[in-house]
């Protein structure tokens, strides 16, 4: 019998003796079935196969057919195929089809997945929006495959090149212009974005070919990616109002953004205005909001949208528009139109969007528009009957969101006091003074989750992930239990040490909103709302979070003591990133925080001592329940000798010498 041998490449490639008995199901051209592989010795599993006209296989597949010589992917059923992880390489890069450069063989799979639930021959086909919703409940934008598509180009320390090396080398090299956008680094990497795919081939094709000033070749990866999030300078956004007014027809209150990318008196700026980049989208919709809320007639044709999530505010902003054109984009699914479902719209053009060949008659795509926009008379253009509807025509407005509630002036007072303290304490480089703002007997817990209202990639919140006390995450066994007790953090040290252990922040004063919900002689409740910023990030742009925090606390001296803490961490939205830090202090009159510090309610140990002699006084304080200014005495006294400070400390105490105020805070 002879030997089966196997034989591995440098490329990872299989190659398989001569007597190999593997079989691969493929779609002959004698209908299908299993067909032994008669490709010629040491060729890799899925080379030439011997089925009619001589085509070539990719991965395994038999193409059905006559014809010869040329190449050919099968959409054919049958195993042994690429899996679905087969796109991606190791390094992290996507195959994007059909762009030039080295070839990527692929090993061969004996569990490799087929292409079951594809109706007939060819792509699979869409059954209304089932791989829409699957898409949605993974929490990942859905795109068809022929929509417009942006690139993320990442090039792993690329911060030693330099951008401008680095964008010199490519454009040197490339064969086609292209423009990179939002060019940043996001710690080592160096990262933009194209938008074409032809520019996203040609850059990926110059992977490891050129070498950077250390010497190393440079790695190149692309892989598809949403908008990115660019920032309009001062000077674009004049310009960008100038044009929406160009393009405004006061007497019919009608504004025409159609095809805005291309607009000449933009073009003539060297501005590139794509509606499809959401900061664009964004300032268009605050543009509307600040100077023609009173719109009626919306066009934002052929704009290549693949996505309404950035007019989600508009029908607040302009709550008066009745015709909107939609056409000549991208929208994949009818679901989109729900983010703008408040208008009563009565015309809509939705024609050249992928959506409306979505359905099976036209009936079924009247039925789906009307059910986000009921009132729709015109529909592309045609007239629609009346709906029937059986609804009153009575306001549902829901009413205006209000600022922070204080229950009166002082308590609001003393409330904003507490957090200009608080926080001052939280976001320095040395967060142990806040032991004094508990209570020896407080409670702390820490709850951290992504936010569920983002579309698109968001920020890891892995370094809360370990103490993070989330019932919803967490199971109802007897080993989960007891994590949820560990997690809860109880007395001052422990409560401090959890702190400490946090990323550092720096929180936005003039995010804050604070509700007070309770407040007598011996308790007040809180909530404070906001966004923090982790300022050890290594990247240039650290992550932006928002927070919700529960504050119960007791009144101790001219100040409060907390009892209960509980803190609930997400990433912020698109709107309160942008919103973020905007205006440096002093703070405006609407935010809680005053402008002035006001005097802190809990003691600070004084700046004097070196951080070895504080962190000292923090122990001696909480350990002997002492206040600070006698833990210090306590301490100078016998040299800052921690251990005979102890021992002092408790023979006075056996003998009743230390006096009643050392033990007021």
């Amino acid at each position: 019998m002879a030997n089966f041998s196997v034989t591995t490449g440098r490329d990872g490639s299989r190659y398989f003796g001569d007597h190999d008995d593997r079989w691969s199901d493929s779609g002959s051209s004698h209908g299908g079935g299993k067909q032994r592989n008669r490709g010629r010795g040491n060729r890799p599993y899925g080379g030439y196969n011997g089925g009619r006209g001589g085509r070539y296989s990719h991965g395994g597949y038999q193409n059905r057919g006559s014809g010869g010589g040329r190449y050919s992917r099968s959409r054919g059923r049958g195993r042994g195929g690429p899996n679905p992880r087969s796109r991606v390489d190791p390094d992290g890069d996507f195959s994007m089809g059909d762009e030039p450069g080295p070839s990527t063989k692929q090993r061969f799979s004996p569990y490799g997945t087929s292409s079951r639930g594809s109706a007939g021959r060819g792509r699979n086909r869409n059954d209304g929006g089932n791989n829409y919703s699957k898409m949605q409940r993974m929490g990942l934008p859905f795109t068809d495959s022929d929509s417009p598509q942006w690139y993320k180009v990442i090039i792993p320390y690329g911060k030693k090149g330099g951008k401008d090396f680095i964008l010199k080398s490519l454009t040197e090299r490339v064969n086609i212009p292209f423009k990179p956008v939002d060019f940043h680094f996001e710690q080592e990497k160096a990262v933009f974005f194209v938008q074409e795919k032809q520019e996203a081939n040609a850059i990926r094709s110059q992977d490891k070919k050129i070498q950077l000033p250390n010497g190393f070749k440079m790695i190149v990866l692309v892989k598809p990616s949403p908008p990115p999030v660019t920032e309009l300078d001062s000077g674009a956004l004049e310009k960008l109002k100038l044009c929406m007014s160009a393009r405004y027809d006061p007497s019919t209150k009608a504004l025409n953004l159609s095809c805005l990318a291309k607009d000449q008196s933009l073009a003539a700026e060297n501005l590139f205005m794509a509606l499809s980049r959401r900061s664009v989208m964004t300032n268009v919709v605050k543009v509307i909001e600040e100077n023609i809320p009173e719109l009626e007639e919306l066009d934002m044709s052929d704009n290549r949208l693949i996505s309404l999530e950035a007019m989600r505010d508009l029908p607040q902003k302009a709550p008066n528009v009745k015709k909107l054109n939609l056409g000549k984009n991208k929208l994949s699914h009818v679901d989109e139109l729900r983010k703008l479902q408040d208008w009563k719209l009565d015309h809509l053009i939705l024609d050249g969007n992928d959506l409306c060949d979505k359905f099976k008659d036209n009936n079924s795509y009247v039925s789906a528009v009307r059910k986000k926009f009921p009132k729709v008379l015109t529909l592309d253009g045609h007239t629609l009957p009346p709906p029937i509807t059986f609804d009153l025509e009575t306001s549902s407005e829901l009413p205006a969101v209000k600022g922070s509630f204080f229950i009166n002036d002082s308590i609001q007072t003393s409330t904003v006091n507490f957090l200009k303290a608080f926080f001052t304490l939280y976001d320095s480089d040395n967060r142990q003074p806040l032991v004094e703002a508990y209570n020896k007997e407080a409670l702390f817990s820490l709850s951290v989750a992504k936010n569920p209202n983002i579309e698109y990639s968001q920020p890891k919140v892995h370094d809360y992930l370990s103490e993070s006390r989330n019932f919803i995450k967490m199971g109802k066994s007897t080993s989960e239990t007891m994590r949820k007790n560990k997690l809860l953090k109880q007395g001052q040290i422990s409560i401090v040490a959890q702190l400490c252990d946090l990323p550092s922040t720096t929180h936005d004063y003039n995010s804050f909103i604070v509700d007070v919900d309770h407040s007598s002689e011996i308790l007040r409740s809180f909530v404070v709302e906001g966004v923090f910023k982790e300022t050890d990030s290594k990247s240039d742009r650290p992550p932006i979070r928002a927070f919700s925090r529960r504050f119960i606390t007791v009144p101790q001296g001219a100040g409060m003591n907390i009892i209960n803490d509980m803190l609930t961490i997400t990433n912020a939205s698109r709107e309160q990133i942008q919103n973020a830090f905007k205006h440096p202090a002093p703070t405006p009159s609407s935010s809680p925080v005053p402008e002035s510090s006001p005097p802190a309610p809990f003691t600070q140990t004084p700046s004097t001592y070196t951080p070895e002699q504080q962190q000292m006084i923090q122990q001696f304080a909480a350990q002997s329940g002492m206040n600070h200014q006698w833990s210090i005495k306590c301490l100078e006294q016998n040299g800052w000798n921690y251990e005979k400070s102890g021992e002092i400390f408790l023979e006075l105490q056996k003998q009743n010498k230390i006096p009643p105020e050392a033990f007021t805070k």
